[in-house]
């Protein structure tokens, strides 16, 4: 019975430890935007370096039933990076989990783009047919804005980008009555340790 009890109460404890949950931050799949080659009015993003083109739903529409997307290599010849988008948003220090659509440009090259957030870069580069790429990834930063930059200069043919969603790693903090659990948990483990303790000293005082 003693066993069973020392288990319980192990497992208040571990029920009530800190856990790592994942909060969105920021979410764009660009369907809300207007239909343009050197597209700049985003809501949630600035053209920073070149330009892009948002395009789908029938208007060089690459991939068809994936709706609005941006084409990271812009109709703006000459400038290098070729286009480059960033968040209007900046997020903090820590950590963080990172989904986004890369796509090859359907139409006869290889592109690199970068993935940058504060201290964290990371560079994708995909074939021109390689077709729509679900990316995950989750890195620690510094801080500062979310930017996708396609690499190289401006040729018109840059990789697909659509469905940004960035996640905060954030670490949940037990609420009260959990932390009333553990410490009633840590009570009743210290109460079986003193009496399997004092059940040894009056054995060995019978002896």
């Amino acid at each position: 019975m003693r066993k069973i009890l020392g288990l319980a109460f192990v497992g208040t404890i571990s029920l009530g430890a800190p856990s790592a949950q994942a909060e969105i931050v920021f979410q764009d799949n660009f369907n809300t935007e207007a239909l343009a080659l050197n597209y700049t009015p985003f809501a949630n993003f600035n053209v920073t370096a070149g330009s892009v083109d948002l395009i789908g739903n029938g208007f060089f529409d690459f991939y068809p039933s994936q709706g609005r997307y941006v084409d990271l290599d812009g109709s703006t010849v000459g400038q290098n990076p070729a286009g480059q988008i960033t968040t209007k948003s900046s997020f903090g220090a820590g950590s963080y989990t990172l989904n986004f659509v890369l796509g090859g440009s359907t139409r006869g090259d290889t592109n690199t783009v970068r993935v940058a957030l504060g201290n964290f870069s990371q560079d994708f580069t995909l074939g021109s047919a390689a077709g729509l790429v679900s990316e995950n990834i989750t890195f620690s930063t510094s801080g500062g804005s979310l930017s996708f930059t396609n690499l190289g200069a401006s040729d018109f043919l840059g990789l697909i980008l659509d469905d940004v969603t960035l996640a905060s790693n954030v670490t949940a903090v037990p609420e009260s009555s959990t932390w009333a659990m553990m410490i009633l948990g840590f009570a009743g483990i210290g109460f079986m340790a003193y009496r399997r303790s004092r059940k040894n000293t009056m054995a060995l005082t019978a002896a």
